[in-house]
């Protein structure tokens, strides 16, 4: 892998990760959801505190680096089915260099370590890039799902899967 994962387990590890969250959010998000919705978004469901609670929760959070510099980052849970990937952000500048294929082999280990053989994401509808690469690593869109997040907004997504081969262990 040339990416290096460091598990982020403390509130100093959160704050540090907080500046490199809001950047990705704030390079991603207005054009899908608009400024208001992803500012109300970082507020209230990737604020340190929101984390926190997240990772306290069973949820498993990594920084991602590469030449020791933070590029983005990943958390997934493993819930009784399948590993859910709740979060997989990277920079813009360090889109299109393979590093997501680093990433989603690694989610399939752990999955398979786990004992799960389905990789299960939500994606906003609107986010045609990030769909297209989930679909060319070999998810399918099972459901389209509305979900008022409060503030007059809605999370409108797609949830998709992804079944493993036993054998990639």
């Amino acid at each position: 892998m040339t990416v290096k994962l460091k598990p982020i387990q403390t509130e100093q590890d959160i704050v540090a990760l907080s500046p490199l969250l809001e950047t990705i959010w704030r390079e991603v998000f207005p054009p899908i959801i608009g400024s208001a919705q992803t500012e109300y978004m970082l507020c209230h469901y990737q604020s340190p505190e929101d984390i926190m609670h997240e990772i306290t929760s069973g949820a498993r959070y990594f920084l991602i680096e590469t030449n020791r510099q933070p590029i983005g980052y990943v958390a997934y849970e493993i819930r009784v089915d399948y590993l859910f990937i709740s979060k997989i952000y990277l920079l813009g500048s360090e889109r299109g260099k393979g590093i997501s294929s680093e990433l989603f082999d690694w989610l399939e280990n752990q999955a398979l370590t786990a004992g799960k053989n389905r990789l299960h994401l939500h994606v906003n509808r609107e986010n045609s890039q990030a769909i297209a690469v989930y679909q060319h690593k070999g998810f399918s869109i099972v459901q389209s799902v509305v979900s008022d997040i409060g503030g007059g907004f809605v999370m409108d997504d797609f949830y998709m899967e992804k079944l493993l081969a036993e054998s990639a262990k």
